[in-house]
């Protein structure tokens, strides 16, 4: 499932719009003192749901190195597979360098169909890391053969939303979040059509208890 954050680091999956290049920015995150401290409790409350979800399982690893072009090899990345399902339960990377510090991490919550309910994600920038350069929280519903998602940040804001048709995850539509509010105030948008209703429709508009990582 690692396309859905990274539809956050790509789409936005969608994790995951993250892409080396935004990543090699050296810039600091320009936010407040409050922001820096939520952003960064975001980051410490995921890590304890990455813990709480491999307690009581049978966990299969995988590992891969990672970095850009100043920075080769910069990150381990491990990823925490349920070994009864195969499910992808987790990912992180962490530097090399700093073994225990955090530089990007993904954590996945399944439903009891097995299908993404909810996934997690935030990564820093290898230099400046007041706090984390991008957070998600992406929420999933699923009615028929559409699956919708609707992204926020760490702080609630939401950012991006995304319906495709399954299987195969074919994109229906998808707005990015100086979209959402013009086509949700737009007549005959498509936030007011039948595939956004049925894609959003068990959604919440904020992410609510959500933001805490659970």
């Amino acid at each position: 499932m690692r396309k859905l954050t990274s539809c956050l680091m790509a789409a936005g999956l969608a994790l995951l719009a993250t892409s080396a290049g935004a990543r090699e920015d050296t810039r600091s995150v320009q936010v407040n003192d409050d922001q820096v401290q939520r952003l960064n409790t975001f980051v410490d409350k995921l890590h304890r749901l990455h813990q709480q979800q491999l307690q009581g399982r049978k966990i299969r690893e995988t590992e891969q190195f990672g970095g850009y072009a100043r920075l080769p090899e910069f990150y381990r990345e491990v990823s925490y597979f349920d070994a009864d399902s195969g499910r992808l339960l987790s990912r992180i990377q962490w530097e090399r360098a700093n073994p225990d510090r955090i530089h990007g991490i993904e954590v996945y919550v399944y439903d009891d169909r097995g299908r993404v309910a909810r996934d997690y994600m935030a990564w820093y920038l290898p230099h400046y890391r007041n706090a984390p350069r991008q957070t998600a929280v992406n929420l999933h519903h699923y009615e028929g053969d559409l699956h919708g998602w609707r992204q926020f940040d760490g702080v609630g804001v939401r950012t991006y939303e995304k319906c495709t048709r399954v299987p195969g995850e074919k994109l229906v539509f998808e707005l990015t979040e100086e979209r959402i509010e013009q086509a949700e105030e737009t007549s005959g948008s498509v936030a007011h059509g039948p595939d956004y209703r049925r894609c959003f429709g068990g959604l919440p508009k904020t992410a609510g208890r959500y933001l805490t990582p659970q």
